[in-house]
C-alpha cells in the first residue's frame, strides 16, 4: 500500500495565531511566540499518508459501495444524507494523513510541567500541521484526476460531514492497512494519534472542479465555525 513520507508542512506563524483568534485581531507578541513554537515543534512532527484507490461501484440512498483493488468484499459506507456528492464518482481515494504522536507526548509534558500556553500553541500547531499533510493528499488526487481528464469531489471525512458519523472511520480505514503509518482506531472509531484524519475524494469524468472542495456547508460545526463567519 503506497505510503507518503517526504512530505513538506509549510506553517506561517500569523495564519497559526488567526485560527486561534477565530479570525480577530492578532496580537503581535502572539505571533512572535508561535514562531518561535513552530522552531521548537518541527522536530515531533513525523508526516505520513497511507492512500488506496477503490472504484465506486454505487451510490444508492445514502450509502457509497466500494470495491478494493485487491478484489476484496465490498465496503458500504453509510454517508447519510450528502452521500449524492460521491454520485459522479467512478474511483475514490481512500486516505489516512498523520503527523505521529510525539507532539502530543510533547504537549502532555508541557501541560504537567504547568506551561500551559506553551502547550496551546504546540498543540494548534499540530492541528495546522496535520491540515497541511491533508493539502498534500488534495493535491494527489487533484493531479491522478487530471491526467485522465476527470474532476474531483470534495474530501469527505467522517465526523465531519453532516449524516457520517465519527464511527464511519471502522469501515472507512477498512480500506487501508493502518499499521503501516502506526496508527489505529480506538473504540470510539477516533483514529489514534489523535493528530491523524482520514478523507475520501471521488474522481469521475462527470466532476467538473479539479480542486478538491470544501463541505463546509455540510459540516457538522458549521452553525458555529469562525471561518464561515467572516
Amino acid at each position: 500500500m503506497p505510503v507518503l513520507s517526504d512530505i513538506p508542512i509549510e506553517l506561517d506563524a500569523r495564519e497559526v495565531v488567526l485560527a486561534l483568534h477565530q479570525g480577530k485581531k492578532v496580537p503581535p507578541s502572539l505571533v512572535s511566540e508561535t514562531r518561535t513554537a513552530i522552531s521548537k515543534s518541527r522536530p515531533w512532527m513525523h508526516p505520513r499518508a497511507l492512500y488506496a484507490w477503490v472504484s465506486v461501484r454505487e451510490v444508492a440512498g445514502e450509502k457509497v459501495v466500494l470495491q478494493p483493488a485487491n478484489g476484496n468484499q465490498h465496503v458500504s459506507l453509510n454517508l447519510g444524507p450528502h452521500a449524492d456528492l460521491m454520485t459522479a464518482a467512478e474511483l475514490a481515494l481512500v486516505s489516512v494523513v498523520t503527523i505521529g504522536g510525539e507532539l502530543n507526548r510533547q504537549v502532555d509534558a508541557l501541560n504537567k510541567a504547568g506551561e500551559f500556553l506553551g502547550a496551546y500553541l504546540i498543540d494548534s500547531i499540530g492541528v495546522v500541521a496535520l491540515a497541511e499533510v491533508g493539502k498534500t493528499v488534495r493535491r494527489y488526487a487533484e493531479e491522478q484526476a487530471a491526467a485522465r481528464g476527470w474532476g474531483v469531489s470534495a474530501a469527505l471525512a467522517p465526523g465531519s460531514l453532516q449524516g457520517w458519523p465519527i464511527e464511519g472511520q471502522f469501515d472507512l480505514c477498512s480500506l487501508l492497512p493502518l499499521d503501516e503509518i502506526d496508527v489505529r482506531l480506538n473504540e470510539s472509531g477516533v483514529l489514534v494519534p489523535f493528530k491523524s484524519a482520514s478523507s475520501l475524494i471521488g474522481t469521475g469524468r462527470r466532476y467538473r472542479s479539479q480542486k478538491v472542495g470544501s463541505v463546509c456547508r455540510f459540516c457538522m460545526r458549521a452553525d458555529t465555525c469562525w471561518r464561515r463567519r467572516k
